[in-house]
């Protein structure tokens, strides 16, 4: 058998390993050492399960104890420039609504054990490395039973990472602790629960959501019989470049990979930390779609009939500016701005999501990756632009 490394991930180990030529080669997942602080692997496995199904993600073929082998599919893995294309979008927001409108199946199949809606079961004083006595470094320690659960809500995530984040120490790692000192984590708190209440005011739907879908994420997976190249690990057809962007796939189709992070939530989530993630890992926050490119992506989003019911909302919240007399034009141009200011509400908490993230995984992932520097990117992005996007939620969802 030969393995070789597939990159890219910064959670878990991920190696493609290829059989003699009558047998599938197969993708093996390795969790990252305590990730189970961050996700519930339970709850992944059976929405993973669940996905597999109706045709999201790749095939699981087994499981393990600390992860599990996936079909290996042969693809491209998009690049961040290739995801914000015109030529990719469509695709990308069709495939995307596909997956949100998967939430009616998806709920009457939820599990009834505690693992997809847990909270601690353990104070966060209990945690490895927490406390005034931390641990002397990143090892095996005593671990709650339960971590707060993503696969609860984008909030109860944040909120319950933000717990376990103040209790932490870097006592084993002088550098890291100075860094981590200068946060605030009261004046943190407080800027969350604001947040809240902000993206609140949109009424973003209810959706399924896959809450990671950066471009390492997302998959053009080869027509059957097609020939492949080797491109970071994957076999790959190279897209088709023509002007009109129809065959973009080169034949193939598109497909979204790993739901760790998955559940029902808030539909402006799913859409900001998409449109985040144009970033990329360099945190490139200048290529954040602007309100047209935001437009274009959501009139390839929405469904026949839903930009005129959505201008008809529109038209009700602001009377003055887009009365009956306003052109449909008008309407409709406002109604896509309204869901940019929802996606924009809801980029500040994909930044916030992902900034107390950090936290927990600089002290225990042994990922060579500064997470703490992360952390600091993603909260100076997200102060440099809420004055920009809390002026467009004031502007269509008058407080």
């Amino acid at each position: 058998m030969q393995i070789s490394k597939i990159s890219g991930g910064i959670s878990n180990l991920l190696v493609k390993v290829e059989p003699p030529v009558t047998l599938q080669a197969v993708a093996v997942k390795v969790f990252g050492d305590k990730t189970e602080l961050l996700i519930d692997r339970e709850a992944e496995k059976h929405t993973l399960l669940q996905l597999n199904a109706v045709g999201f993600g790749a095939p699981v073929v087994g499981l393990f104890g600390n992860g599990r082998i996936e079909a290996f599919l042969p693809c491209k893995t998009l690049t961040p420039e290739e995801m914000a294309d015109p030529r990719f979008v469509p695709h990308i927001a069709a495939r995307l609504r596909a997956f949100h409108d998967l939430l009616p199946a998806m709920d009457a199949d939820a599990p009834t054990s505690a693992s997809a809606t847990s909270t601690p079961t353990n104070p966060p004083s209990a945690l490895p490395g927490a406390g005034s006595a931390p641990a002397a470094g990143p090892g095996p320690g005593p671990q709650p039973a339960h971590a707060p659960s993503p696969q609860s809500s984008q909030w109860d995530a944040i909120f319950g990472w933000l717990d376990m984040a103040e209790q932490l120490s870097f006592a084993h790692d002088p550098a890291k602790q100075a860094a981590f000192d200068k946060v605030d984590f009261k004046a943190m708190r407080a800027e969350l629960t604001q947040l809240q209440a902000l993206c609140g005011r949109v009424a973003s739907p209810r959706v399924f959501c896959h809450n990671d879908l950066l471009s390492g994420n997302i998959l053009v997976i080869a027509p059957a019989g097609a020939g492949t190249t080797e491109s970071g690990g994957t076999g790959a057809p190279e897209p088709s470049t023509s002007a009109g962007g129809d065959d973009v796939l080169g034949g193939g189709r598109l497909q979204f990979i790993d739901f760790e992070y998955s559940c029902a939530g808030p539909r402006g989530f799913d859409l900001g930390n998409h449109f985040n993630e144009y970033a990329g890992f360099d945190c490139d926050y200048a290529r954040f779609p602007t309100l047209e490119q935001q437009a274009a992506f959501f009139r390839h989003y929405l469904k026949p009939g839903e930009l005129e019911t959505l201008a008809a909302a529109a038209r009700a919240r602001r009377p003055a500016a887009l009365g009956a007399a306003a052109p449909q034009a008008a309407a409709e141009a406002a109604a896509l701005e309204a869901l940019a200011a929802e996606a924009c509400a809801y980029a500040l908490a994909s930044h916030a999501y992902w900034g107390v993230w950090s936290f927990i995984q600089a002290r225990y992932s042994p990922i060579d990756f500064d997470y703490l520097d992360y952390s600091a990117l993603r909260w100076a992005e997200y102060h440099r632009r809420k004055a920009e996007f809390v002026a467009l939620v004031d502007e269509h969802f008058p407080a």
